[in-house]
Protein backbone atom coordinates (compact mmCIF):
# COMPACT_ATOMS: atom_id res chain seq x y z
CA UNK A 1 0.00 0.00 0.00
CA UNK A 2 2.82 2.34 0.88
CA UNK A 3 4.57 1.49 -2.36
CA UNK A 4 1.46 2.27 -4.38
CA UNK A 5 0.99 5.55 -2.56
CA UNK A 6 4.60 6.48 -3.21
CA UNK A 7 4.14 5.70 -6.89
CA UNK A 8 1.01 7.85 -7.07
CA UNK A 9 2.81 10.75 -5.41
CA UNK A 10 5.72 10.39 -7.80
CA UNK A 11 3.41 10.34 -10.81
CA UNK A 12 1.58 13.44 -9.60
CA UNK A 13 4.86 15.27 -9.01
CA UNK A 14 6.09 14.39 -12.48
CA UNK A 15 2.89 15.64 -14.12
CA UNK A 16 3.11 18.96 -12.29
CA UNK A 17 6.76 19.44 -13.23
CA UNK A 18 6.14 18.55 -16.86
CA UNK A 19 3.30 21.09 -16.95
CA UNK A 20 5.64 23.76 -15.61
CA UNK A 21 8.28 22.87 -18.18
CA UNK A 22 5.68 23.08 -20.97
CA UNK A 23 4.66 26.53 -19.75
CA UNK A 24 8.30 27.61 -19.66
CA UNK A 25 8.96 26.42 -23.22
CA UNK A 26 5.78 28.13 -24.43
CA UNK A 27 6.90 31.34 -22.77
CA UNK A 28 10.24 31.15 -24.59
CA UNK A 29 8.53 30.67 -27.95
CA UNK A 30 6.39 33.76 -27.34
CA UNK A 31 8.87 36.09 -25.68
CA UNK A 32 12.13 35.44 -27.48
CA UNK A 33 11.08 36.69 -30.95
CA UNK A 34 10.17 40.00 -29.35
CA UNK A 35 13.72 40.57 -28.08
CA UNK A 36 15.72 43.33 -29.68
CA UNK A 37 17.59 41.62 -32.53
CA UNK A 38 19.76 43.17 -35.21
CA UNK A 39 18.62 43.56 -38.78
CA UNK A 40 20.64 42.55 -41.88
CA UNK A 41 21.46 46.19 -42.54
CA UNK A 42 23.17 46.80 -39.21
CA UNK A 43 26.81 47.95 -39.40
CA UNK A 44 29.51 45.46 -38.45
CA UNK A 45 30.01 46.22 -34.78
CA UNK A 46 30.48 44.05 -31.70
CA UNK A 47 27.02 42.72 -32.59
CA UNK A 48 28.32 41.03 -35.74
CA UNK A 49 27.95 37.25 -35.48
CA UNK A 50 31.68 36.79 -36.13
CA UNK A 51 32.49 38.79 -33.00
CA UNK A 52 32.21 37.64 -29.40
CA UNK A 53 28.70 38.65 -28.42
CA UNK A 54 29.73 38.55 -24.78
CA UNK A 55 32.22 41.39 -25.25
CA UNK A 56 31.03 44.41 -23.35
CA UNK A 57 29.33 47.32 -25.05
CA UNK A 58 31.46 50.37 -24.11
CA UNK A 59 28.32 52.20 -23.05
CA UNK A 60 27.73 49.54 -20.39
CA UNK A 61 31.10 49.96 -18.67
CA UNK A 62 30.98 51.71 -15.31
CA UNK A 63 34.13 50.90 -13.33
CA UNK A 64 33.12 52.70 -10.15
CA UNK A 65 32.00 50.29 -7.42
CA UNK A 66 28.81 51.44 -5.70
CA UNK A 67 28.89 50.39 -2.01
CA UNK A 68 25.11 50.37 -1.58
CA UNK A 69 24.60 48.15 -4.62
CA UNK A 70 27.38 45.84 -3.47
CA UNK A 71 25.71 45.61 -0.07
CA UNK A 72 22.45 44.81 -1.85
CA UNK A 73 24.09 41.93 -3.73
CA UNK A 74 25.53 40.61 -0.46
CA UNK A 75 22.15 40.85 1.28
CA UNK A 76 20.34 39.04 -1.51
CA UNK A 77 23.03 36.37 -1.39
CA UNK A 78 22.43 35.70 2.29
CA UNK A 79 18.66 35.61 1.75
CA UNK A 80 19.05 33.18 -1.16
CA UNK A 81 21.31 30.90 0.88
CA UNK A 82 18.85 30.90 3.76
CA UNK A 83 15.91 30.12 1.51
CA UNK A 84 17.80 27.34 -0.25
CA UNK A 85 18.73 25.65 3.00
CA UNK A 86 15.34 26.13 4.59
CA UNK A 87 13.06 25.11 1.74
CA UNK A 88 15.06 22.90 -0.62
CA UNK A 89 18.29 21.37 0.59
CA UNK A 90 17.15 20.59 4.13
CA UNK A 91 14.33 18.46 2.72
CA UNK A 92 16.30 17.05 -0.16
CA UNK A 93 19.22 15.70 1.83
CA UNK A 94 18.63 14.41 5.33
CA UNK A 95 15.57 15.88 6.97
CA UNK A 96 14.37 13.74 9.92
CA UNK A 97 17.18 11.24 9.42
CA UNK A 98 19.52 12.63 12.02
CA UNK A 99 23.06 13.82 11.47
CA UNK A 100 26.49 12.49 12.33
CA UNK A 101 29.95 13.87 12.88
CA UNK A 102 31.68 15.67 10.06
CA UNK A 103 33.25 13.23 7.61
CA UNK A 104 34.57 13.00 4.05
CA UNK A 105 33.17 10.82 1.30
CA UNK A 106 34.06 10.76 -2.38
CA UNK A 107 31.36 8.66 -4.01
CA UNK A 108 32.28 7.69 -7.56
CA UNK A 109 29.31 5.35 -7.99
CA UNK A 110 26.30 7.58 -7.33
CA UNK A 111 24.34 8.31 -10.54
CA UNK A 112 27.29 6.96 -12.55
CA UNK A 113 29.05 10.25 -11.73
CA UNK A 114 26.45 12.30 -13.60
CA UNK A 115 26.01 14.21 -10.35
CA UNK A 116 29.41 15.81 -10.96
CA UNK A 117 27.99 17.39 -14.11
CA UNK A 118 25.01 18.48 -12.02
CA UNK A 119 27.31 20.29 -9.58
CA UNK A 120 29.13 21.82 -12.54
CA UNK A 121 25.85 23.10 -14.02
CA UNK A 122 24.75 24.64 -10.72
CA UNK A 123 28.12 26.39 -10.51
CA UNK A 124 27.52 27.87 -13.97
CA UNK A 125 24.14 29.28 -12.92
CA UNK A 126 25.60 30.78 -9.75
CA UNK A 127 28.53 32.24 -11.68
CA UNK A 128 26.31 33.89 -14.29
CA UNK A 129 23.93 35.30 -11.69
CA UNK A 130 26.68 36.79 -9.56
CA UNK A 131 28.52 38.16 -12.57
CA UNK A 132 25.46 40.26 -13.36
CA UNK A 133 25.21 41.28 -9.72
CA UNK A 134 28.83 42.39 -9.44
CA UNK A 135 28.65 44.27 -12.75
CA UNK A 136 25.52 46.03 -11.54
CA UNK A 137 27.41 46.96 -8.37
CA UNK A 138 30.11 48.65 -10.48
CA UNK A 139 32.92 46.07 -10.61
CA UNK A 140 34.90 45.78 -13.83
CA UNK A 141 34.17 42.98 -16.27
CA UNK A 142 37.20 40.93 -15.23
CA UNK A 143 36.59 41.53 -11.52
CA UNK A 144 32.96 40.49 -11.90
CA UNK A 145 33.84 37.20 -13.58
CA UNK A 146 36.54 36.49 -11.00
CA UNK A 147 34.38 37.33 -7.98
CA UNK A 148 31.45 35.36 -9.45
CA UNK A 149 33.62 32.26 -9.87
CA UNK A 150 34.94 32.57 -6.32
CA UNK A 151 31.38 33.02 -5.03
CA UNK A 152 30.28 29.83 -6.80
CA UNK A 153 33.23 27.98 -5.27
CA UNK A 154 32.41 29.30 -1.79
CA UNK A 155 28.77 28.30 -2.25
CA UNK A 156 29.68 24.71 -3.05
CA UNK A 157 32.08 24.57 -0.12
CA UNK A 158 29.24 25.68 2.17
CA UNK A 159 26.86 23.11 0.66
CA UNK A 160 29.34 20.28 1.04
CA UNK A 161 30.15 21.23 4.61
CA UNK A 162 26.48 20.56 5.33
CA UNK A 163 26.81 17.30 3.39
CA UNK A 164 29.71 16.46 5.67
CA UNK A 165 27.30 16.06 8.60
CA UNK A 166 24.70 14.05 6.67
CA UNK A 167 24.22 10.33 7.46
CA UNK A 168 24.19 9.19 3.82
CA UNK A 169 26.61 11.69 2.34
CA UNK A 170 29.88 13.38 3.21
CA UNK A 171 32.12 16.27 2.24
CA UNK A 172 33.33 15.58 -1.30
CA UNK A 173 36.25 17.56 -2.66
CA UNK A 174 35.31 16.42 -6.17
CA UNK A 175 31.78 17.81 -5.83
CA UNK A 176 33.26 21.11 -4.65
CA UNK A 177 35.74 21.21 -7.53
CA UNK A 178 32.98 20.42 -10.05
CA UNK A 179 30.83 23.28 -8.81
CA UNK A 180 33.78 25.66 -8.52
CA UNK A 181 34.98 24.96 -12.06
CA UNK A 182 31.42 25.51 -13.29
CA UNK A 183 31.43 28.91 -11.61
CA UNK A 184 34.40 29.95 -13.74
CA UNK A 185 32.86 28.74 -17.02
CA UNK A 186 31.33 32.18 -17.79
CA UNK A 187 34.82 33.65 -17.46
CA UNK A 188 36.23 31.01 -19.82
CA UNK A 189 33.47 31.67 -22.34
CA UNK A 190 34.43 35.33 -22.35
CA UNK A 191 38.21 35.04 -22.58
CA UNK A 192 39.10 31.59 -23.99
CA UNK A 193 38.75 31.43 -27.82
CA UNK A 194 37.78 27.73 -27.79
CA UNK A 195 34.43 28.57 -26.19
CA UNK A 196 33.37 30.58 -29.23
CA UNK A 197 32.82 27.24 -30.94
CA UNK A 198 31.10 25.22 -28.20
CA UNK A 199 28.35 25.54 -25.61
CA UNK A 200 27.57 23.44 -22.54
CA UNK A 201 23.85 22.86 -22.05
CA UNK A 202 21.29 21.05 -19.89
CA UNK A 203 17.85 19.57 -20.52
CA UNK A 204 15.23 18.04 -18.24
CA UNK A 205 11.94 16.27 -18.84
CA UNK A 206 10.26 13.65 -16.67
CA UNK A 207 10.04 10.48 -18.75
CA UNK A 208 10.57 8.13 -15.80
CA UNK A 209 9.33 8.16 -12.19
CA UNK A 210 12.21 5.98 -11.01
CA UNK A 211 13.71 8.73 -8.87
CA UNK A 212 10.39 9.92 -7.42
CA UNK A 213 9.43 6.35 -6.49
CA UNK A 214 12.81 5.57 -4.92
CA UNK A 215 14.13 5.92 -1.40
CA UNK A 216 16.03 9.03 -2.50
CA UNK A 217 12.70 10.86 -2.70
CA UNK A 218 11.36 9.51 0.60
CA UNK A 219 12.17 12.68 2.56
CA UNK A 220 11.13 15.15 -0.12
CA UNK A 221 13.77 14.92 -2.82
CA UNK A 222 14.36 17.72 -5.31
CA UNK A 223 14.32 17.53 -9.10
CA UNK A 224 17.99 18.51 -9.30
CA UNK A 225 18.80 15.01 -8.03
CA UNK A 226 16.63 13.35 -10.67
CA UNK A 227 19.54 12.48 -12.94
CA UNK A 228 17.57 9.85 -14.85
CA UNK A 229 15.61 12.61 -16.56
CA UNK A 230 18.50 15.03 -17.01
CA UNK A 231 20.82 15.22 -20.00
CA UNK A 232 24.03 17.22 -20.18
CA UNK A 233 25.15 18.43 -23.59
CA UNK A 234 28.22 19.59 -25.46
CA UNK A 235 26.96 21.70 -28.37
CA UNK A 236 29.21 22.42 -31.37
CA UNK A 237 28.76 25.48 -33.62
CA UNK A 238 29.70 24.42 -37.18
CA UNK A 239 28.93 27.87 -38.59
CA UNK A 240 31.72 29.48 -36.61
CA UNK A 241 34.13 26.70 -37.59
CA UNK A 242 33.56 27.10 -41.33
CA UNK A 243 35.69 29.30 -43.60
CA UNK A 244 34.13 32.67 -44.29
CA UNK A 245 33.30 31.73 -47.89
CA UNK A 246 31.39 28.62 -46.82
CA UNK A 247 29.26 30.24 -44.12
CA UNK A 248 26.60 31.43 -46.54
CA UNK A 249 25.67 27.79 -47.18
CA UNK A 250 25.08 26.89 -43.53
CA UNK A 251 22.46 28.32 -41.11
CA UNK A 252 24.24 30.35 -38.44
CA UNK A 253 21.80 29.17 -35.75
CA UNK A 254 22.07 25.41 -36.41
CA UNK A 255 24.31 23.51 -33.99
CA UNK A 256 25.02 19.84 -33.28
CA UNK A 257 25.03 18.50 -29.73
CA UNK A 258 26.24 15.35 -27.99
CA UNK A 259 24.41 14.48 -24.76
CA UNK A 260 25.03 12.23 -21.75
CA UNK A 261 22.39 10.78 -19.42
CA UNK A 262 21.73 7.58 -17.42
CA UNK A 263 18.97 4.97 -17.40
CA UNK A 264 16.48 4.42 -14.59
CA UNK A 265 18.28 1.33 -13.24
CA UNK A 266 20.36 3.72 -11.15
CA UNK A 267 17.33 4.31 -8.92
CA UNK A 268 15.37 1.06 -9.39
CA UNK A 269 18.41 -0.88 -8.12
CA UNK A 270 18.33 -3.22 -11.10
CA UNK A 271 21.72 -4.66 -12.10
CA UNK A 272 24.01 -3.05 -14.65
CA UNK A 273 22.81 0.57 -14.86
CA UNK A 274 24.11 2.26 -17.99
CA UNK A 275 24.96 5.66 -19.36
CA UNK A 276 23.07 6.90 -22.41
CA UNK A 277 24.60 8.87 -25.27
CA UNK A 278 22.62 11.11 -27.64
CA UNK A 279 23.33 13.10 -30.79
CA UNK A 280 20.93 15.93 -31.58
CA UNK A 281 20.29 19.05 -33.58
CA UNK A 282 20.56 22.20 -31.52
CA UNK A 283 19.88 25.92 -31.70
CA UNK A 284 22.64 28.49 -31.22
CA UNK A 285 20.67 31.44 -29.89
CA UNK A 286 23.76 33.63 -30.00
CA UNK A 287 23.39 33.66 -33.80
CA UNK A 288 20.45 36.05 -33.43
CA UNK A 289 22.93 38.78 -32.42
CA UNK A 290 21.22 40.38 -29.41
CA UNK A 291 21.69 44.15 -29.18
CA UNK A 292 20.41 45.45 -25.87
CA UNK A 293 22.05 44.45 -22.62
CA UNK A 294 18.84 42.73 -21.48
CA UNK A 295 18.55 40.77 -24.73
CA UNK A 296 22.17 39.68 -24.46
CA UNK A 297 21.60 38.50 -20.91
CA UNK A 298 18.44 36.63 -21.96
CA UNK A 299 20.25 34.88 -24.81
CA UNK A 300 23.21 34.06 -22.61
CA UNK A 301 21.00 32.33 -20.04
CA UNK A 302 18.64 30.63 -22.51
CA UNK A 303 21.59 29.22 -24.40
CA UNK A 304 22.41 27.04 -21.38
CA UNK A 305 19.14 25.15 -21.96
CA UNK A 306 19.01 22.47 -24.63
CA UNK A 307 15.62 23.05 -26.25
CA UNK A 308 13.62 20.14 -27.75
CA UNK A 309 14.94 18.99 -31.13
CA UNK A 310 15.29 15.85 -33.29
CA UNK A 311 17.62 13.45 -31.49
CA UNK A 312 19.17 10.01 -31.93
CA UNK A 313 20.15 7.83 -29.00
CA UNK A 314 23.30 6.00 -30.10
CA UNK A 315 24.21 4.10 -26.91
CA UNK A 316 23.45 1.63 -25.38
CA UNK A 317 20.48 1.25 -27.73
CA UNK A 318 19.39 3.01 -30.89
CA UNK A 319 16.29 5.20 -30.70
CA UNK A 320 15.01 8.23 -32.58
CA UNK A 321 13.08 11.05 -30.91
CA UNK A 322 11.36 13.93 -32.65
CA UNK A 323 11.60 16.44 -29.79
CA UNK A 324 13.96 15.03 -27.17
CA UNK A 325 14.00 15.29 -24.16
CA UNK A 326 10.28 14.74 -24.64
CA UNK A 327 9.80 11.07 -25.42
CA UNK A 328 6.53 10.02 -27.07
Amino acid sequence: MRKANSSAIGSSASRKLNAKICAFLLMLSLVFPAAALSSPGDPLTWRDSTWDYRSEDPTDIDPEIKPLRLAGVASLTLIAYGAAYGFVFEKGWWDDNGGRGFHFENDFDYALNLDKLGHFASGVVIGEAFYEGYRWAGASEFQSYLFAGLTALATHIAIDIKDGFAPKWGFSIFDVLSGGIGGFLPMAERYVPLFKYIDLKWSYWINSNAYYDSEHNASGGVFTDDYVNQTFWLSLKPYRMLPEAARKYYPSWLAIAVGLSIDEKVFTKEPHPRREVYVALDYDLEAFRPQSRFARFAVKMLNYFKLPAPTIQVYPEFHWYLLYPIKF
